[in-house]
């Protein structure tokens, strides 16, 4: 199946999942609430950037710059901390045809996964349900920078300190994330440098805020699109709906309004 039509059946399944509550009447995004969503927006970005560098670190470093798992491992199922990753991957030349296995003609890698488990961070805590596809160009040795386009859908129950830490907050976010050339400099990965020097993610957002840890005791819906975009340093810019902006720290997982 190729890349196009993988990615087709991936949005359409994020579209069908998108809406967590239907019936929810869809709330006004204030300042208050794009700040949970750009916090969410930040966790929900993390899972992805490990899938990325899960995919990275199958092909051999002379390809990627990137150090390779235990062999045997990625094709099938296995863990990293809490999150349970079940992945494939497909290499192609650069006249599109499929390789059985990693070749040094390999161009692409096409890379499907699905992750999920318990994902904590210093502010928050999420039960994770990550799916997506992944293309990534430049492989081949000689090139100097990886490009990685895709889709992702996520689902993050989550319970998180607010933005100005006096609240803990339960939601139950779904989003469907375009991977839009997104670009890495292999020389850059080995350092251990997890930002990207140009491109951007674009997340369609539907969240609900719970009264409690309970998925049925919602509060408000809300409807949101929220645009990463990465700029070569470790803090990209985040824009909720055209209006609010944030910087994300991607060291210290910070988000701090602009």
């Amino acid at each position: 199946m190729c890349a196009a039509l993988i990615l087709v059946i991936l949005g359409v399944a994020g579209c069908s999942k998108k809406s967590t509550n239907p019936s929810s009447t869809q709330a006004q995004v204030t300042q208050d609430v794009a700040d949970d969503l750009a916090l969410q927006t930040a966790a929900s970005l993390d899972v992805t950037e490990a899938d990325i560098l899960t995919a990275v670190s199958t092909t051999p470093a002379t390809a990627t710059g990137a150090s390779q798992p235990a062999r045997a491992q990625w094709d099938t199922t296995f863990t990293q901390g809490a999150l349970t990753i079940t992945a494939t991957r497909n290499f192609f030349d650069a006249a599109g045809n499929v390789l059985p296995d990693h070749d040094p003609i390999a161009v692409r890698l096409l890379w499907t996964s699905h992750i999920f488990g318990t994902r904590e961070w210093p502010r928050d805590t999420a039960a994770v349900d990550h799916e997506a596809v992944l293309d990534v160009r430049g492989i081949q040795a000689g090139v100097d920078t990886l490009k990685f386009d895709g889709g992702v859908f996520d689902s993050l129950f989550h319970r998180f300190r607010s933005y100005d830490g006096t609240r803990t907050r339960h939601f139950l976010w779904k989003s469907y994330t375009t991977i839009e050339d997104v670009r890495h400099l292999k020389s850059l990965i080995v350092q251990g440098s997890r930002w990207p020097i140009s491109g951007q993610c674009q997340f369609e957002v539907s969240a609900d805020r719970l009264r409690s840890n309970n998925v049925t005791d919602v509060e408000t819906h809300f409807e949101a699109t929220v645009i990463v975009v990465f700029n070569g340093t470790s803090q990209p810019d985040v824009l909720v709906n055209g209006m609010y902006h944030y910087k994300w720290n991607m060291v210290t997982g910070t988000i701090t309004r602009v």
